[in-house]
């Protein structure tokens, strides 16, 4: 990996630390500001890093994540894009639910380098 790969995993890695303890604005460091969310199953879309930052508040307010790791990862750069999916592995619970749920799936983001370092540009999820 490059120290350029390695950036922008560690960039990625500290985005999802962020939300996972429950500091949803911490988010907003990611993604560029005309950034685009796909949610899973191609479910409407998040439109600008405000409302991204808001839908992973919301998130942080209705549900408690156990865990979430991150597994094989593939990050590939062209010039001043660059493409990075992985694959998770999330344990969480839903407030006013006992139950755990465990889910897997891929994340893809497509990322541009900006004077003020990577930004995310687009960002979907598939679960499985």
């Amino acid at each position: 990996m490059t120290d350029e790969q390695r950036e922008i995993w560690e960039l990625v890695r500290q985005s999802n630390r962020a939300w996972v303890a429950g500091a949803a604005h911490e988010v907003a460091n990611l993604f560029d500001e005309a950034a685009v969310v796909i949610p899973p199953a191609l479910q409407g879309r998040v439109e600008g890093r405000e409302a991204i930052v808001r839908s992973y508040e919301q998130y942080v307010h209705h549900a408690r994540t156990h865990s979430f790791e991150e597994l094989e990862h593939s990050i590939d750069v062209f010039g001043d894009v660059a493409a990075v999916a992985y694959r998770f592995a999330v344990r969480y619970t839903l407030n006013g639910e006992d139950a755990e749920r465990d889910e897997t799936g891929q994340e893809v983001l497509m990322l541009r380098r900006t004077p003020s370092g990577w930004k995310a540009l687009w960002r979907t999820q598939t679960t499985e």
